[in-house]
Formats: C-alpha cells, sequence, structure tokens
C-alpha cells in the first residue's frame, strides 16, 4: 500500500488542521494509503504523549526535538524519513520539513513532498515560495487561497489543489428550523480578535437588548482573547442568556449543541472554507455571517437562500438580521432547509477524503521537482556558528556538552513556519484578497 508521512505539532490538540490530519490518519487506508503521523516532540511544549492519549490508536511517531535547534529538528526529520520510506512526505506546519526535503530531493528516488496552506495568512506562502521549486504539490483550503497561490508561492497552477474540509453527517436527520422564543444563537470558533473579530460578539447582543428580542446564545471555542470575551459578556453569563462551554469535542458540537441551535454567528475578517458554520448548516442551522474575505468565492454562504451577511464589523447589521429571523414569518425555516442541502460532494466527509486520496495520487502522477533551494535557510547564526562551525559540526558539540536551548513558547520550540515575512508581502496578499472578492461582482 502506498504511504504517507504527515508531519505535525503536537502542541495544539484541537482544531481544524488537527482534525483533517486525524480524519486523514483513521480513514485514509480505506482508500489505499497508510498514513503515518510524524508529530513533533518538544521540551517543553509539544507533547506527544498528551496529544496520543487524548486521540487513541493513532499511527503516531515521533519527531525528537528536545536537543533544541534547528539542526537538530532536520535531522530527526531526516531519521524518520529514513525509517519510514514513505511514498509522500505532507508537511501539515512542520516548517523543518522543507529544509529535510530539500536534502532528500537531491537524491534519486526521494519522496514526494506535498505542503499545505490551510489558512490565508502570508507566513504560509512566503515559505511555500522559498522551497517553490521542491514542492511537487501544494494543498489549499479555498478558492480564493488556490487563485492566490500561484502569485504568492510562485509554484505552478497545476500543482496547487484545493480541498475544503469536509464536513461529517449530522449524527440525527436535520430538520428545519421552526421559529422558538428566546431565539437559540450559537458562537463556535477560536477566539480570537484579529481573525475571528470574536469581541463583536458585545455589542451585537446589546443591540438586541435594544430591539427587544429575546435570546440565548451558546459559545464553544478557546482562544487568546478568551478571557477578555468573558469579561465583557459577564452580566450575560451571569444572568444565564449566554453558557460559555470553552473547547468542545467535535462529537459533543454535533450530539449537543447544533442541534439545539437556530442561528450561528461569525465574524471573520478573512477565511478560507470555514467549517463551524458549515458544520452548523449540515444540522440546519442558519449562519449569520460575516462577508470575510474569501465568502464570494467559494460560494457556500449565499445572501437570503442559506443564510444573511453582513459586512465584517456592522454588529448592527448582524442583528439586524436576527431580528429579521425572529420577526419575518417562514424566514428561519426557508434558509434553514437551504443550509442542510448546501453541505455535500467535496464539501461533504466521504467526498472529501476521496479529495485527499486522489491529491496523493496526483503528487505521484506528476514529474519530481528537484530545483535549487535556498543556501542559507539553513544557516546556524549561534556562537558556533560565527567560529566557523558547520552546524552539523557545532551540533555534535552541543551534543557532547549536554546543552539544549529552551523556548518560551510553542511556535519557536517547534516553528509552523519562519515567521519573516516582509510587510509588503502581506500587505500585497490582502489586498489580492479584496481585489479577488470584488471582481466577481463585476
Amino acid at each position: 500500500m502506498k504511504s504517507v508521512m504527515i508531519c505535525s505539532p503536537s502542541y495544539a490538540l484541537h482544531g481544524g488542521v488537527e482534525s483533517i490530519v486525524n480524519d486523514l490518519c483513521r480513514y485514509l487506508p480505506s482508500r489505499g494509503w497508510n498514513p503515518v503521523l510524524a508529530l513533533a516532540k518538544g521540551a517543553r511544549f509539544n507533547d506527544v504523549e498528551r496529544y496520543r492519549q487524548t486521540h487513541p490508536g493513532l499511527p503516531i511517531i515521533e519527531l525528537d526535538g528536545t536537543r533544541g535547534t534547528r539542526q537538530a529538528r532536520i535531522e530527526s526529520l531526516i531519521r524518520q524519513i529514513r525509517r519510514v520510506r514513505p511514498d509522500v512526505v505532507m508537511n501539515a506546519r512542520i516548517y523543518d520539513s522543507y529544509a529535510a526535503m530539500a536534502q532528500f530531493k537531491q537524491k534519486a528516488g526521494s519522496p514526494r513532498f506535498i505542503t499545505t496552506i490551510r489558512a490565508y495568512e502570508a507566513d504560509y506562502f512566503h515559505d511555500a515560495w522559498v522551497y517553490r521549486n521542491i514542492v511537487d504539490l501544494c494543498l489549499v483550503s479555498g478558492n480564493m487561497v488556490a487563485a492566490a497561490a500561484p502569485r504568492f508561492t510562485g509554484i505552478a497552477p497545476e500543482r496547487i489543489i484545493s480541498i475544503p474540509g469536509g464536513v461529517h453527517k449530522p449524527l440525527l436527520p436535520a430538520l428545519p428550523r421552526t421559529l422558538r422564543s428566546p431565539i437559540r444563537l450559537g458562537y463556535v470558533a477560536r477566539i480570537n480578535q484579529e481573525q475571528k473579530r470574536s469581541l463583536d460578539l458585545l455589542p451585537t447582543l446589546e443591540r438586541l437588548e435594544r430591539l427587544g428580542i429575546s435570546f440565548t446564545l451558546a459559545i464553544a471555542g478557546s482562544g487568546p482573547q478568551e478571557e477578555e470575551l468573558k469579561s465583557s459578556l459577564h452580566r450575560f453569563i451571569r444572568s444565564g442568556q449566554v453558557t460559555w462551554y470553552g473547547w468542545v469535542s467535535r462529537e459533543r458540537l454535533y450530539e449537543e449543541l447544533y442541534p439545539e441551535m437556530d442561528c450561528l454567528l461569525h465574524f471573520a475578517q478573512v477565511e478560507g472554507v470555514t467549517i463551524s458554520p458549515r458544520e452548523a448548516m449540515a444540522h440546519g442551522v442558519v449562519p449569520v455571517i460575516s462577508r470575510f474575505a474569501g465568502l464570494k468565492c467559494e460560494g457556500q454562504f449565499l445572501h437570503e437562500k442559506n443564510s444573511l451577511t453582513f459586512p465584517v464589523g456592522d454588529t448592527e447589521g448582524a442583528a439586524e438580521h436576527l431580528r429579521r429571523l425572529v420577526q419575518e414569518p417562514g424566514l428561519l425555516t426557508r434558509l434553514s432547509a437551504e443550509a442542510i442541502r448546501s453541505q455535500s460532494g467535496v464539501y461533504g466527509f466521504e467526498g472529501n477524503l476521496d479529495a485527499w486520496a486522489a491529491a496523493f495520487d496526483r503528487s505521484l502522477e506528476l514529474p519530481p521537482l528537484t530545483g535549487p533551494v535556498p543556501g542559507g535557510d539553513c544557516a546556524d547564526k549561534g556562537r558556533l556558528a560565527r567560529l566557523g562551525l558547520s552546524p552539523w559540526l557545532a551540533q555534535r558539540l552541543r551534543d557532547l556538552t549536554g546543552r539544549r536551548p529552551l523556548y518560551d513558547d510553542p511556535g519557536s520550540e517547534w516553528p509552523t513556519s519562519t515567521r519573516q515575512i516582509p510587510r509588503e508581502t502581506a500587505q500585497a496578499l490582502m489586498d489580492f484578497a479584496r481585489e479577488y472578492e470584488a471582481a466577481l461582482d463585476h
């Protein structure tokens, strides 16, 4: 059976990428692929055993990064690739996999290399551009990311494939919603202001109060603005109008939360193919969702057909849509029925897995890329390097002396990207998103 080695961090236990990786590990064998999940292990943050206990039964091996240097991380990747001998290596947010595969690409019979861009973030585009000459296939999430990728990564369009996150079927048959009082709202997302604009919840609820709309709200998520949002909603939580669940497993979302929601709020500024609103739609929940950069080109959230949309940051507009759902006869039921019908094909779970397996097959069919790679990218910038020692020899001396650097955050212990993005590149990427969306109106 063909094999794929998926390289991913172990720090985050839950999230969109983690769900995709775990599903691939469980279901790819039925589609002719044997997966191996190579998880990053660190001295402080990336805990493979904790991940294994949270997600039992996965085919996990360890990428040992406890020695703390980039050279040691690359050496660990190379050792495991040599031991596993996969047909394909896939980078799922392990930046050092680029450098490790650059070495294999100089030798005959090396594995194919796939990288992923699952979010519209400049870091991932930039890293793919630096190593574009060794990337056999780039798997992205959504039409907008796919449109931006050739320009911002330099990877040929025929080597870029969009595969959105697949939505599991509801556990019970989904039924169109009928109006109840109070209207039952939900918010399921990472609690983050920069991308998700989670703090827009407060002014939306305050506007609902002024409109005299009776509501309850279930919040499922965690993230950097969690305490700030919880504090701002304190009086709503105390009154029982808002229930704060924190992070919730997909199983609990499907069993308890989605079936009890009428409407899902989503305020994001930019997205690829966001998953939680589509999971909600599969259950008959109507999204009241921002017109984030990427919404139009995917065609999943159609205003007045299966959802109601509002300009990013327009919390009064969001509240007005909720008022309409409460006061306009038949609106909630009509949108709910269309929402249920929207999640099928590649957007559904089975079709999505088929698309991943087909993409892995495609990576073997294309001619392998073995072009030049940046010479200074792996350079050791420490004191031993300044003395003229090669990265390999410097690492041997560190191993002999037992010196191991420790890091203050998981993204330094095992970087997901280089995080050295020119400001103009990040701005150009955002400008592209706005222009791409605007062009769809003409």
